[in-house]
């Protein structure tokens, strides 16, 4: 395991092709629903909660290592939490819709 250095003194930038690429993995369909696109943009630049850290395997896969409860996870840790949101705001818009 290595742990990977997530400070930066910039803050990270997305492209729109990594904005697009997540919205899907979160349930997003980019065409039908760019008004969603924002809590893409959102999770992709979400911190780590408390105790957790990427890490990388000896093959160069990417995981989360929690400090705390020696728990690891290849999915970002706020990736369920975003998930949610989606589906939260969707309905959101489908009720002021109706």
């Amino acid at each position: 395991m290595s742990l990977l250095d997530e400070d930066s003194d910039e803050p990270y930038q997305p492209t729109e092709e990594e904005i697009l690429e997540y919205a899907k993995f979160i349930g997003i369909n980019p065409d039908s629903e760019p008004e969603l696109l924002y809590i893409a943009r959102e999770g992709i630049i979400a911190p780590l909660p408390q105790h957790w850290e990427p890490c990388q395997d000896d093959k160069g896969a990417i995981y989360y290592f929690n400090f705390q409860t020696g728990q690891s996870i290849w999915d970002h840790p706020c990736d369920e939490q975003f998930k949610k949101i989606v589906i939260r705001e969707r309905k959101k818009l489908l009720q002021s819709i109706s």
